[in-house]
């Protein structure tokens, strides 16, 4: 080889090393899954779909529309924006507004027409009613069957789809077919193990692509709803819906849970962002195909999420109960702009475009967060609480604030007697004098002899209840104990593991453990609460009723909707009630009524329960007492936080006295400082 020939040679190679790797070319597979309900992930084997979240990140915070219906929540994942502008109510599709929020398909062929477009829809009204404008394929499958051939057939191109969306119906079919979507109908979780198969040959498909290494695939999978008893009723096991993203460009978060989880409307823009194409402005999502990891509760910044109401759109109709992200709705809670009625105020100097309002002004509603704190050193750490409130007139806004330890709260009656537990302090309360008994509280190691084979010793109890026959269960941890009521002594061979010998109870959030309170209300009726979820458990038959864990609501425990999770307490009067209990604040629920006493939540104080007031001391505090109605105006307060705090709940609270105007809250803040 000749000097000048080397000379060539050496520049090619060293300009060859120094260019850029070539881009992958950017697409997008979404797998669409009528019916799969959120919580049932992880309770059926679907090895695919874990593969997918391996590979990505899985969701089962979001919540679909209130209308929980298959139109409405599809017209969501396609078009990027929540029902008050898409239009669609039902699956009659009228009212349907495709012309002004087209599909993402639609779009792309509209942004970039050399695109190819493709989808292959089981429900036949999905390929009828959007409009699919200059969409290359679709295929109106009428079975899941034919959408797995056709995708299979599509994805075997050489060339194939850029974006290629698909719909499988079978799970919501086998859910209607045998009533429930729920991991104990055996059709439901066939059903949803068939669509893992097929998931599994779609990527089989995908991966043998003859230019599969020169491909960047995102892969989405989604669900239109959840279901119950069918579904399209605004509770939370309808409205439940899981959304994945996986693929090379995605981060490893698995199931690692985000307060901003994603939403069906997020599904759209993140295509978009994906290919590289423009997100149009006034679509509701946002992308969120690559987001970032949780971050550690740290000291000096604002631990809420979305405290500012800026994370979402503010929606249009005030009779849509949408989702808010970051927060738990608890009967109701919007996001507005504060130009959208005449009735809201002006922001104050430095507030963005949106508020909180509470929408449904027929009753008592709350948004609500948890933060967790474990981890931090809160030794003479001190809180700062502030938000701007206000309220039209007999309307009011309050924040609340809770802190939440190990010592938990457990309570059961017996007689005449009512028995509370907290850390290791025993009170008795006599329930016909409506106070504690002179001399208490006790600890609970010299008046309950036994319950010091806990581990950990007698204290800290989660729940308790009396059976009906003098035997009391106690529950702390991963543990349970009987004792003998009127021997005063726990049974030999206590304590022992709840799960196995509580049949139903692993299927709670988190398995057989850390409960909240229990209920009894007969030998057939036993309630048991952990965090958002409730399970009844049948004493007799020794296990938990089918179908279960149901979801704390409104419609699942009336009159209680403004307390959507983490119960305590569950003290059974003689009378038919039963209290329950969050720090500094109770509820009466009437077992025979079966609904929450009107003028609940009420205070823990010396007049409501005297010689209880200081169960909760230095846990519990409101923003602003005497404030939060009237014009609007920021408030803020500060306190020492508990050293043994493990989590803090702020909860907004919107209260009515008529249907005119709102209460209302903005920039609601909470960090902790040393």
């Amino acid at each position: 080889m000749s000097r000048r020939s080397l000379r060539f040679t050496t520049l090619a190679l060293a300009c060859a090393l120094a260019a850029p790797a070539l881009a992958k070319t950017p697409k997008v597979l979404f797998i669409g899954t009528d019916g799969f309900r959120g919580d049932v992930y992880g309770t059926v084997a679907t090895p695919n779909l874990d593969a997918l979240v391996a590979d990505g990140y899985l969701s089962r915070e979001g919540l679909t529309a209130d209308t929980a219906i298959s139109g409405t929540g599809w017209s969501s994942l396609f078009t990027g924006v929540e029902r008050d502008k898409h239009g669609v109510y039902d699956n009659s599709f009228s009212g349907k507004n495709y012309a002004d929020w087209p599909d993402v398909l639609s779009r792309i062929e509209r942004i970039a027409p050399t695109k190819n477009t493709a989808a292959a829809l089981a429900w036949s009204p999905l390929a009828t009613q959007l409009p699919w404008t200059g969409v290359d394929t679709v295929y109106d499958a009428g079975s899941d069957a034919n959408v797995l051939s056709k995708a299979l057939q599509l994805l075997g191109q050489a060339a194939g789809p850029d974006v290629l969306l698909l719909d499988f119906n079978e799970p919501d079919g086998a859910g209607h077919a045998g009533s429930y979507f729920n991991r104990d109908a055996s059709g439901y979780t066939n059903a949803i193990r068939g669509v893992d198969a097929s998931i599994g040959k779609l990527m089989t498909a995908l991966r043998a692509r003859p230019n599969y290494a020169n491909e960047d695939w995102l892969i989405i999978v989604g669900t239109d709803h959840g279901g119950s008893i069918h579904h399209g009723h605004n509770t939370p096991e309808d409205r439940k819906t899981l959304i994945a993203f996986s693929g090379e460009s995605v981060p490893k978060l698995g199931l690692e849970p985000l307060r901003l989880a994603p939403r069906q409307v997020d599904v759209a823009p993140s295509i978009l962002a994906h290919l590289g194409l423009a997100i149009p402005a006034g679509l509701d999502g946002r992308p969120i195909q690559r987001p970032a990891r949780e971050a550690a509760p740290t000291f000096g910044v604002n631990l809420l999420a979305n405290g500012d109401a800026e994370y979402s759109v503010g929606r249009q109709d005030r009779g849509y109960d949408s989702d808010v992200p970051g927060w738990r709705k608890g009967r109701g809670g919007q996001v507005v702009e504060y130009a959208r009625y005449t009735w809201l105020p002006a922001p104050l100097a430095g507030a963005g475009r949106n508020l909180f309002i509470g929408r449904d002004t027929g009753k008592s509603n709350t948004l609500s967060q948890r933060v967790d704190l474990r981890g931090l050193d809160l030794t003479q750490a001190r809180f700062k609480l502030s938000a701007d409130l206000g309220a039209a007139s007999g309307h009011r806004a309050r924040v609340l604030l809770r802190f939440y330890d190990l010592r938990g709260m457990a309570s059961f009656g017996a007689g005449g007697t009512g028995h509370v537990f907290r850390g290791g302090d025993y009170y008795k309360y006599d329930i016909a004098a409506d106070r504690v008994a002179s001399g208490y509280p006790q600890p609970i190691t010299t008046q309950w002899p036994g319950l010091d084979r806990f581990a950990g010793g007698a204290r800290d109890l989660d729940a308790v209840f009396e059976a009906g026959n003098g035997k009391v269960y106690f529950f702390k941890d991963a543990q349970y104990l009987r004792y003998d009521l009127a021997a005063g002594t726990a049974d030999p061979g206590y304590p022992l593991p709840i799960a196995g010998h509580w049949p139903g109870l692993e299927k709670f959030a988190g398995g057989a453990r850390d409960l909240d309170a229990a209920m009894f209300v007969s030998r057939t009726k036993l309630y048991l609460f952990k965090g958002d979820q409730y399970i009844r458990y049948n004493l007799d038959s020794d296990r938990a009723d089918a179908y279960y864990p149901a979801y704390l609501s409104e419609s699942t425990w009336p009159g209680t909707g403004y307390w959507p999770a983490y119960w305590s307490g569950a003290l059974n009067f003689a009378s038919g009630k039963s209290y329950l209990f969050k720090p500094g604040e109770y509820l009466r629920y009437d077992r025979v009524l079966d609904r929450a006493d009107a003028g609940y939540p009420a205070a823990i104080n010396a007049s409501n329960w005297p010689g209880l007031q200081a169960l909760y001391a230095g846990s519990a505090f409101e923003l602003a007492p005497a404030g939060g109605s009237g014009a609007l105006r920021n408030y803020e307060f500060t306190g020492a936080v508990p050293k043994d705090a493990q989590w803090a709940e702020v909860e907004i609270r919107f209260e009515h006295a008529n249907a005119n105007g709102d209460a209302f809250a903005d920039r609601v803040h909470l960090s902790l400082e040393r």
